[in-house]
């Protein structure tokens, strides 16, 4: 079965399957792979993350200002939600103190399927000082829930509108990023891909760098560097690129990152499934995996660890679930036992 991963512009993957065997040298034309996708687009639904559940500590429902942050005590409650959209207007560029050491975290694209869930693997974690959601619209994002599991909403984080990100992202040590563009109208899909995957992550390479962020950990996808890898004429490729050319506007993106001068992390999943991992994690470097599935969960949970691993700065990865692949496995690269400790994945 081949797998298509087409993101949203707040982080959701539609994951669509064509049913080709794994051995099959059957082609799929462009045509084909779009007529299918377009039905499925219509009907296609993202399951809800689980979400952080806590016994204790009440939280305090509130918004803060930027001046109320300067002089918040030392033991200012971990939880922040803001709690109604009346609020928003206070939220916006506000950053949050709390007394927790550890560096602070913005995840942007936090309402998306995968956003969600890197969110609250952050919060599990315990390796992050605060976590904090950046998203467009925070009343999307009290509704999904986000502030069981984040210490903080930030809206206004929109990586298509350069205007006020680097002030979005002052005060962060670590920018997650898990964007992508909405497929659509057809005639318009090159455009979304253009301005959300190409545009949208130079203009966080350029907020990030201007910010003094130290890290920036950025989903992207296997094949992203597909042609350079002759790996063109794969169905992945193909049917991924078939929208908007979005693998070729990712290499843009990521290739601006790369030069920025921002320490970066790139995660590269293979075909994103909504269901809970069942194989070992299979992790390899940059241009290796052509075909593969992984859940969304491994995906998060490898981003989470990934953004506080040294050996991961200014390093790309590449994972899928053992027995996922098309055909052979990749040669190189580690497996990984789900029971693993993930503090072992990038030695």
């Amino acid at each position: 079965m081949c797998m298509c991963n087409v993101h949203t512009v707040d982080g959701d993957l539609h994951d669509f399957d064509f049913r080709l065997p794994h051995n099959s040298p059957r082609k799929v034309s462009t045509r084909q792979m779009l007529a299918q996708t377009t039905t499925r687009l219509s009907s296609s639904s993202v399951t809800a993350s689980s979400r952080r559940q806590h016994a204790t500590s009440a939280r305090v429902v509130r918004a803060v200002s930027s001046a109320e942050e300067r002089c918040a005590p030392a033991d200012v409650s971990r939880r922040f939600v803001l709690a109604a959209p009346a609020f928003a207007a206070l939220a916006l560029n506000a950053p949050v103190a709390f007394a927790k050491d550890g560096p602070s975290v913005l995840v942007v694209g936090s309402t998306g399927a995968t956003g969600r869930l890197v969110v609250s693997e952050l919060a599990k974690c315990g390796a992050a000082g605060k976590v904090v959601a950046g998203v467009r619209s925070v009343e999307k994002a009290q509704k999904l829930g986000l502030g069981d599991s984040a210490d903080a909403i930030l809206g206004n984080v929109d990586v298509t509108n350069p205007a006020g990100l680097a002030e979005a992202f002052a005060g962060y040590d670590i920018v997650v990023v898990a964007t992508g563009f909405v497929p659509g109208n057809p005639f318009k899909m090159n455009a979304a891909a253009h301005e959300v995957d190409n545009v949208g992550v130079c203009n966080v390479a350029d907020a990030a760098k201007a910010a003094g962020v130290k890290r920036v950990v950025l989903i992207s996808s296997i094949l992203t560097n597909g042609r350079a890898m002759g790996a063109e004429d794969t169905p992945g490729f193909k049917i991924t690129n078939a929208f908007g050319q979005v693998l070729d506007e990712k290499l843009v993106g990521e290739n601006y990152l790369r030069a920025s001068g921002v320490n970066w992390t790139i995660v590269r999943p293979a075909g994103l499934k909504n269901d809970e991992p069942k194989n070992s994690l299979v992790i390899t470097d940059g241009d290796v995996m052509t075909s593969g599935e992984i859940s969304r969960t491994l995906v998060a949970k490898v981003m989470t660890y990934a953004a506080f691993d040294a050996s991961c700065e200014n390093r790309i990865v590449e994972i899928a679930e053992e027995g996922s692949f098309a055909g052979a496995a990749p040669t190189s690269g580690k497996t990984f036992a789900l029971s693993s400790d993930p503090k072992s994945w990038f030695a």
